[in-house]
């Protein structure tokens, strides 16, 4: 008898410590993960679970402003067609010459002068008589960007230019140094976070509720958008000076952020 009561105790006492394990397993793991093939994955979260869940509301700011450019950029050249390949090369390399020339004359140096296209083509053009195509001779293109900080001389240099044998003045293009960028990107940016703090008060008014701290914020998008001027593909010298009027430069930035509300 005294034996069935040791053997009952011991029993008794391994039960009890088999459920303790059990217990403390179930308190200090928070999270199960399963995969099941039908349903993919997914969480279960115990009582046990201490993640907080903050309340929060997300915006995103914009802001655009324009500035006046302080920089201009002028893609002009020729192009040369003659039977021969080598005569369209020579007469294209004695014209941009006479164009370079022409622009040293105005103060244009070397350096603010950078070639951006250069080719050598055969001109073939279809014949509806014999179903093929005909060779037309050679052409050769040469185009250079000019780039100034005096934007009121933009058509005085393409005139020069036109002047001097250029027949292709492709783009003007009116820009930011990059000085004047990064103070409007900076500027853009402050704005923008501006407007997404004016958003998330809107908001909370709107629930009843307060903002108190900034949980996460980010650069969303930030652009420069320079002001184009299309002259054509051809150009003919102008009986009276060229007057180029440059537009504004737009400046546009984007802020995404999330805060905490009570």
């Amino acid at each position: 008898m005294k034996t069935m009561k040791t053997l009952l105790v011991i029993v008794l006492f391994i039960a009890m410590a088999s459920l303790f394990v059990t217990i403390n397993t179930f308190k200090t793991e928070t999270v199960y993960r399963k995969t099941l093939p039908d349903y993919g994955e997914f969480r279960i979260l115990s009582a046990g679970n201490n993640e907080e869940v903050k309340n929060t509301i997300d915006v995103t700011g914009t802001y655009t402003t324009y500035a006046d450019p302080d920089k201009v950029e002028i893609y002009l050249g020729l192009q040369t067609d003659s039977d021969d390949a080598s005569d369209s090369q020579q007469q294209n390399a004695a014209i941009m010459q006479k164009i370079r020339n022409g622009l040293a004359s105005k103060g244009i140096t070397s350096t603010s002068i950078q070639t951006t296209q250069y080719s050598l083509e055969q001109i073939r053009e279809w014949d509806d008589i014999k179903r093929v195509y005909v060779n037309k001779g050679y052409r050769t293109i040469h185009i250079i960007k000019i780039k100034l900080t005096d934007i009121n001389k933009a058509g005085e240099i393409v005139d020069v230019a036109v002047e001097n044998g250029a027949n292709r003045v492709d783009n003007i293009v009116f820009g930011l140094s990059d000085s004047k960028t990064k103070t409007m990107r900076t500027q853009a940016l402050t704005e923008a976070a501006k407007n997404a703090r004016e958003k998330s008060d809107a908001i909370a008014s709107g629930l009843g509720v307060s903002i108190t701290k900034v949980i996460h914020a980010s650069e969303g998008y930030i652009g420069v958008t320079p002001y184009y001027v299309a002259k054509g593909l051809a150009a003919e010298a102008a009986a009276a000076p060229t007057e180029i009027s440059p537009g504004q430069i737009q400046i546009s930035a984007s802020v995404s952020v999330s805060y905490e509300f009570a």
